[in-house]
């Protein structure tokens, strides 16, 4: 008899402490400490979730053609609708990683907004590109949109050599860089060809042609010292150059110089 009250004494203290810990809980969670729920406006992201709304907005744009809405949209995000100013962030984006696929659809609309060189050599239309209204749609003529990445023909591919690879001081202070430059047939600047940069544990990709002030063909890179980098161009049979490094050798410089910069320019075979 007595085991028998000692085990439903145990039983309705161990329901109790229960029912104490759980509105314990409660108290704690919904009056000292209750969850506070917010919601971030658009224009409050960062660079990385910004650009995927805009992702968005390009993609709708060339879908429908509605250029208002896509105003509208900019300014949820903050981004004025302006064409320089939004191909000024698809180029930070470039430089921060962004993939290219993003990009296109946006470049797009930053054309249509009145921008022109820069980051839209490589994604936007070729200049005087023709378009036709249907039933109220934007459609694009017959020819078809620009690739995201450079377009070679896949049979044959085109053959880029490497003619020219060379190592300068730098400026005092300053760190390596390697300079891109990529030429036709004729030693004209080519913009929009994607070159890799390689080394032991990673890649780079980036474009010619992003920096039209120092010609069509033009990219750059900056090197961190003890790393070797091969570069060539991607989507092409091309040379590569091999082991540049911005590392010195003792006396080749002065003094003041810190590392070396490296010029390689690929020509397109005839």
């Amino acid at each position: 008899m007595a085991g028998s009250i000692k085990r439903y004494f145990l039983a309705f203290l161990t329901i109790l402490a229960v029912a104490v810990g759980l509105a314990g809980g409660l108290l704690y969670a919904w009056v000292l400490a209750p969850v506070t729920y917010t919601s971030s406006s658009p224009d409050a992201l960062d660079l990385q979730d910004k650009m995927a709304y805009l992702a968005v907005i390009g993609d709708l744009y060339v879908s429908e053609g509605d250029q208002e809405w896509a105003k509208r949209r900019l300014a949820e995000l903050g981004v004025e609708a302006d064409g320089p100013v939004l191909a000024a962030l698809i180029e930070e984006y470039l430089d921060t990683g962004g993939p290219v696929e993003d990009v296109r659809n946006l470049a797009r609309l930053a054309q249509d907004l009145g921008a022109s060189g820069g980051v839209l050599l490589v994604f936007g239309l070729p200049p005087g590109r023709p378009e036709q209204e249907t039933e109220g749609a934007i459609r694009v003529a017959e020819t078809p949109l620009p690739s995201p990445s450079p377009f070679f023909p896949s049979t044959p591919a085109p053959a880029f050599k490497l003619i020219e690879q060379t190592a300068t001081c730098a400026a005092p202070g300053q760190s390596g860089t390697i300079v891109v430059r990529v030429r036709n047939t004729e030693g004209t600047g080519m913009a929009g060809l994607e070159v890799s940069i390689s080394w032991a544990n990673g890649e780079d990709r980036l474009f010619t042609g992003l920096r039209p002030e120092r010609g069509n063909g033009y990219a750059d890179f900056d090197m961190n010292p003890h790393i070797e980098y091969d570069v060539s161009l991607a989507g092409a049979r091309s040379d590569t150059a091999r082991g540049l490094s911005a590392d010195l050798e003792p006396g080749v410089c002065p003094t003041t110089s810190l590392s070396l910069n490296w010029q390689v320019v690929f020509q397109q075979a005839r």
